[in-house]
């Protein structure tokens, strides 16, 4: 099937009879949509879609049939299973128990985007390979982690999103794609200025919702060589380092400022105040009320 041919999940949508319970382009998310679906019974017909599309079993037990085969049979689906289904592949689906599962759609340009410096040859003919349903525990893992924070509001960020985001399309182009992996990538070697630069660009931009994209682009590198000199360099993620200033520069204003915790969020980054509240708890087991009472 010709690439002019396919359809993109935004235009299939809206002739799907089964609303998702949650959709990641409602939550503003880039780079890859994330839905998911809990339904009865029924069947769904998905013609050749221009995204890649990683599906996850979120229930114990799902019994189906795929009506693409001449003999469909009853088959079972569990939690965690996994099907990896490429740009252009047609499926029809019929479910005959209640059904719920996180569908990623992950646009090719994606794909070939994070095989540079990853692969041998040419990255843009890179392509995803199908995958039968089976359990595939860090797939399902990453997936079930996306699907939680879009639950929850994306309370970590789009730096979180980005990198399970990355984390989950480096595996596939790993381990379930046509790509050679280079044995040793140029992106390994450490390079200091690149994180000097980052870590820079990060603390004068904490009060924006940070894109890794736009990072690496600040400091002229890869989303790949960003990711994996700033790990080496400093012992965190980029999610990780940005949560940290948030926090750190939080507990400045909690003590030597009367800001109030909302325009505190605002300043450092979080989406609201119950997501500050909700990180500050995590990383330093108080509310930032309790912090600022201690600290006076």
């Amino acid at each position: 099937m010709s690439a002019a041919s396919l359809i993109s999940i935004q235009q299939f949508l809206p002739q799907v009879p089964y609303v998702p319970t949650h959709n990641s382009e409602t939550a503003g998310w880039k780079d890859i949509i994330l839905l998911k679906h809990s339904l009865p019974p029924g069947e769904v017909n998905v013609p050749g879609l221009a995204e890649n599309l990683l599906f996850v079993s979120l229930l114990p037990k799902i019994y189906y049939e795929n009506l693409n085969n001449q003999r469909p049979k009853q088959q079972i689906l569990r939690q965690g299973d996994v099907e990896l289904t490429p740009a252009g592949y047609s499926q029809h689906w019929r479910w005959l128990s209640p059904f719920a599962a996180a569908n990623v759609f992950i646009p090719s340009p994606l794909i070939q985007e994070i095989s540079k410096d990853l692969v041998k040859g040419d990255p843009n003919s890179v392509c995803l390979v199908e995958y039968k349903a089976t359990a595939a525990p860090f797939l399902s893992a990453i997936t079930t982690e996306l699907l939680s924070e879009l639950e929850a509001g994306s309370p970590y960020g789009k730096t979180y999103v980005d990198t399970l985001t990355h984390s989950l399309v480096m595996y596939l182009i790993m381990h379930h794609s046509t790509a050679t992996v280079r044995a040793h990538t140029p992106f390994l070697k450490s390079d200091n200025s690149h994180v000097i630069c980052a870590i820079d660009f990060i603390q004068a931009h904490l009060s924006e919702d940070l894109r890794l994209a736009v990072i690496a682009a600040a400091c002229d590198v890869s989303v790949n060589h960003l990711c994996a000199v700033f790990k080496q360099s400093t012992g965190q993620s980029v999610h990780q380092f940005v949560i940290q200033q948030r926090i750190e520069k939080a507990k400045t204003l909690l003590k030597k400022s009367k800001k109030s915790l909302v325009e505190i969020a605002q300043e450092t980054g979080f989406s609201n105040q119950a997501h500050f509240t909700t990180s500050f708890r995590k990383a330093l087991g108080t509310t930032p009320s309790q912090y600022r009472q201690d600290s006076t």
